[in-house]
């Protein structure tokens, strides 16, 4: 019996541990695509830039391509990975020289994993950072 209550609690946090590490790990995996599905979105779209606002509503669209799978999500959209919000999505564009945009860097600002038997918080990661290949038109503004 002594046996048998040790070998069941070692074998039940091993399989706890297993648990929660797949979800961990599956829930990150979904945050990886869907940043680099957004990331591929962001280097191949036009940047407009005529007003500020402009630029703020490019990087909602990319935001919400990286949350929903589409620019423009139709009201009561599900997010790709649970409890994702646009919020927690960054997207920097690093200008060469002359102002254009080199390369754009999307990546998780904050997010939390609720797995079984703790939380997982990721900061900065994932994280992708694609060269610019888009439209340059810097006098549009964004529809």
């Amino acid at each position: 019996m002594i046996e048998l209550a040790v070998s069941a609690a070692v074998m039940v946090s091993c399989l706890a541990g297993t648990v929660q590490f797949g979800y961990t790990f599956y829930i990150y995996n979904e945050l990886v695509t869907a940043v680099g599905n957004g990331g591929r979105y962001a280097a191949m779209r036009t940047y407009r830039a005529a007003s500020p606002e402009d630029i703020e509503k490019g990087k909602a669209a990319i935001r919400n391509m990286v949350v929903y799978g589409d620019a423009r999500p139709a009201a009561g959209a599900v997010p790709q990975v649970v409890h994702l919000k646009p919020e927690q999505i960054q997207v920097e564009w690093v200008m060469d020289e002359s102002g254009k945009p080199a390369e754009v860097n999307v990546s998780v600002a904050d997010y939390t994993v609720d797995a079984a038997f703790g939380m997982f918080r990721f900061a900065g990661r994932p994280a992708v950072e694609y060269p610019f290949v888009g439209r340059f038109a810097p006098s549009e503004s964004e529809p």
